[in-house]
């Protein structure tokens, strides 16, 4: 059986755990022209502290097939390729309640036998006490990173169903697909 793990990495996970508490002064972005997406990266501004949310492709087995899958990343530094971005200015200006890490769990059978053991995050909600701030992975290849502001934005992402549908798969082949959400 094949394991891919395409989750935030650990060190990710302690950068937006540390957002916690704190006051989110603003977001910069892409400026949306089409859609509400930002193309590789979001930055986060929290006071003096600054961190991105990265999207970048990489290729990785995309169940059999080497395909360019979209990686997310948190870190603090700043990449050549973004610093010469003209992002716009989204101020925030409120306090960090909860973030919670939406995960997907990616299970490929065939004739009843598991092949494939897949997990990849599907996007960061931040809890603001009494709305969201949302950025989600549209599909595996994408390097978007589509934002939204609202409530209960779980039940905007994409359904989990979707990804058994969306896929070609042969006779015998089947795809079971569940969400997990992790809590900072």
């Amino acid at each position: 059986m094949v394991s891919i793990d395409v989750r935030l990495k650990n060190e990710d996970v302690q950068i937006l755990r540390a957002a916690v508490g704190k006051k989110l002064d603003r977001i910069e972005h892409d400026e949306f022209v089409f859609t509400n997406a930002s193309s590789q990266a979001v930055r986060f501004v929290l006071g003096n502290a600054i961190f991105y949310l990265y999207s970048f492709t990489e290729p990785l087995d995309y169940y059999g097939a080497e395909e360019d899958v979209a990686v997310w990343s948190v870190e603090e530094k700043e990449y050549p390729l973004i610093a010469d971005k003209s992002f716009v200015t989204t101020p925030i200006q409120e306090k960090i309640s909860a973030i919670r890490i939406v995960q997907e769990h990616q299970r490929l059978f065939e004739n009843a036998q598991q092949t494939y053991d897949v997990w990849v995050t599907r996007g960061i909600i931040i809890d603001f006490g009494d709305h969201e701030l949302a950025f989600e992975k549209p599909v595996w290849f994408s390097e978007d990173i589509v934002i939204c502001k609202g409530y209960d934005l779980i039940e905007k992402f994409q359904p989990v169903e979707e990804i058994c549908k969306a896929g070609k798969w042969k006779d015998g082949v089947t795809m079971e697909c569940s969400r997990e959400v992790v809590t900072l």
